[in-house]
């Protein structure tokens, strides 16, 4: 298990995601064409050993988190759409297995949007475990 696994596992499992809107992943050219798109970003946290052996496995901990952009000024209904959608494909208790890594679905929550000069963003952060 290590951190690459679970960002891959996570960012293909996005990726994955029927009728998604474009993706703008982290460090990767992206030119925003559309009203709405996805942006995600991985918020680890400190790992939590299991045992106190030497070599042993950790439960890495976090939140990955999927940000909805939408141009302003063009109303509720498609981001809350897309929460819900988020929502479904990242089920609370979903599990996912990428590379020897079993990530775990904890929580998943919408925030309070952040608005900028030109768009409307509503992050959704999925609590996630992995062993």
């Amino acid at each position: 298990m290590n951190e690459a696994d679970l960002r891959n596992g996570l960012d293909t499992h996005l990726n994955a995601m029927p009728d998604r809107p474009p993706i703008a992943f982290e460090n990767v050219d992206f030119d925003q064409d559309d009203d709405l798109y996805l942006s995600q970003s991985l918020l680890p946290a400190e790992d939590t050993p299991v045992g106190i052996e030497q070599g042993g496995t950790d439960i890495l901990t976090g939140i990955y988190q999927i940000m909805i952009n939408i141009k302003k000024d063009l109303g509720r209904g498609p981001y809350v759409a897309e929460i819900e959608r988020i929502k479904a494909h990242f089920p609370r208790s979903g599990t996912i297995i990428f590379g020897g890594t079993r990530i775990i679905f904890v929580k998943i929550f919408a925030s309070s949007a952040l608005i900028d000069q030109n768009f409307f963003r509503v992050p959704v952060s999925i609590r996630y475990n992995a062993i």
